[in-house]
């Protein structure tokens, strides 16, 4: 197989990156294009995969070398609900995976008609976002799907695209663990729960590895994306995978943590030493069937972020800045990063967020310093109650680029953490590594490109914050309408000081 430049496209919740490798592995160019959510109700959140075509075609198109390229490998969300037709189109919006339209009530109903065994089975206990309760309640999630014979249906971002490059539908049993409809074990669709799910089996694309071909590259799409007729598409994987490849992180030992728009700690462990179903979700490794990796998932890392600038109509970078500049006398404040809700390390869709601790003299540089903390905090407690390998944690993502964010992290954690300054390329770089050996590249190891430390002045000075934190979060939980119980054994588990 050739060893052109590769390409790895990462079709992540809010922008799409085309990243293009050279023959040894090495980043050579990176191209963006914003990604649109919707939200017809609040509760509703749905992006149309029509433009994830559109953002494909225009990113690969601005990349130097796209037209010698020699593959293409995907990553993307996962855990979305994507109708297409038979060519690949779309038949509706996609669902996304923070799409919380189910109340309880209806999530009890629906799992009474669910086998008793499906943790189990699956590998996870019924959780709101399981795509499998949207497919038991199609028609008012996709009506325009109901009673056709000629839809398809994906789950992940990068499975509507690969579908659209080659002609073929497949997923990888990653993102396939995240339906509600994969047995944990076999690697395969469980009968059972997809006649549960009232689809028809023919409709589900096929599970492949991570490293497997889905496809090669249609004349059509040549076409259109300005990429090589006949290049093979491999499958990839969902991006919780390909974040934990690009992390270093895909062998048992070694804990991470994602922080994008949204956010999640994770690590790999051999199947039988993660006995699932646990607390947090196990998901298929994208290439072994003996490992997993465990994720422990938030809806809000980033996006607090984002929300407060557009909020106080201030320029994000400006506010980092404004927020480093607190960091010799911090800022009372407090944030609960609670604004789409939670789902780790509670679930609750309708808990909402909070600044605690504001005056007059509260300015948007001490929120933003709030903020930071916020979401060092939501990392904490999903550590804690995951109970994840101890230091160094390696941190990854857009959201934690500036030092700031990365200090207050190893000081609300208390422990060392390693950082990878082109970590917004993680996912496409874990998706590379994946099928190197089949493309005869073996891309150098990355270690960290610096360490953090805690300070050990500040360490106490967050540990008691941080028992406000848990408190706050739990009378968030009591005066959301749900009233969902929110576990009390967080706390006890929460404030075990961790071993460095």
């Amino acid at each position: 197989m050739g060893t052109g430049a590769v390409i790895a496209a990462d079709i992540g919740s809010s922008v799409l990156k085309a990243v293009q490798f050279d023959s040894e592995g090495a980043v050579r160019a990176v191209a963006r294009r914003p990604v649109t959510t919707h939200s017809p109700d609040p509760r509703s959140h749905q992006q149309d995969p029509d433009e994830w075509w559109q953002a494909f075609a225009g990113a690969v198109a601005e990349l130097p070398d796209s037209s010698h390229a020699s593959a293409v490998v995907l990553t993307g969300s996962m855990q979305n609900l994507i109708a297409l037709d038979a060519a690949a189109r779309p038949l509706a919006p996609a669902v996304l995976y923070s799409d919380r339209r189910l109340d309880e009530e209806e999530i009890a109903t629906l799992s009474a008609r669910l086998p008793a065994d499906y943790a189990k089975r699956t590998g996870n206990r019924l959780d709101p976002a399981h795509t499998i309760l949207k497919l038991m309640m199609l028609p008012r999630f996709v009506p325009a799907a109901t009673g056709r014979r000629d839809v398809r249906w994906a789950f992940g971002a990068k499975d509507a695209i690969s579908f659209r490059l080659t002609g073929s539908c497949a997923i990888d049993p990653t993102t396939a663990s995240t339906t509600g409809l994969m047995g944990i074990t076999t690697r395969d669709w469980d009968g059972d729960l997809v006649v549960a799910a009232g689809i028809n089996p023919t409709a589900l694309p096929k599970i492949l590895a991570g490293d497997e071909i889905v496809g090669h590259l249609s004349v059509e799409a040549a076409k259109f994306t300005g990429l090589p007729a006949g290049i093979p598409v491999f499958n990839g994987a969902g991006d919780a995978a390909t974040a934990t490849w690009g992390a270093y992180a895909d062998s048992p030992g070694r804990a991470y943590c994602y922080l994008g728009t949204t956010g999640w700690v994770a690590a790999t462990l051999d199947l039988a030493d993660a006995a699932p179903p646990r607390e947090i979700y196990t998901l298929a490794d994208p290439l072994r069937r003996d490992r997993v990796i465990i994720v422990s998932p938030f809806l809000t890392a980033g996006a607090a972020l984002d929300w407060l600038a557009e909020t106080t109509d201030r320029d994000l970078e400006e506010l980092l800045v404004g927020a480093a500049a607190k960091d010799m006398s911090p800022p009372a404040a407090m944030f609960l990063p609670y604004l789409k809700g939670e789902r780790g390390p509670f679930e609750d869709s309708r808990v909402r967020g909070a600044f605690l601790g504001l005056d007059h003299a509260t300015t948007a540089e001490a929120m933003a310093y709030a903020a930071i903390e916020g979401i060092a905090f939501a990392v904490r407690h999903n550590l804690d109650m995951a109970g994840l390998p101890p230091s160094p944690l390696t941190v990854i993502g857009g959201a934690a680029r500036h030092y700031m964010q990365r200090q207050i992290m190893a000081d609300v954690l208390g422990r060392e953490i390693a950082v990878l300054d082109d970590s917004q390329e993680t996912a496409a770089l874990g998706a590379l590594r994946m099928i190197a050996p089949k493309l005869g590249i073996r891309p150098k190891a990355r270690p960290a490109d610096g360490h953090v430390k805690p300070r050990r002045e500040r360490v106490g000075w967050h540990d008691r914050r941080f028992s406000t934190y848990l408190a706050a979060s739990r009378f968030a939980c009591e005066q959301s309408p749900t009233l969902h119980a929110y576990d009390v054994q967080t706390e006890k588990h929460s404030n075990d000081r961790r071993t460095s």
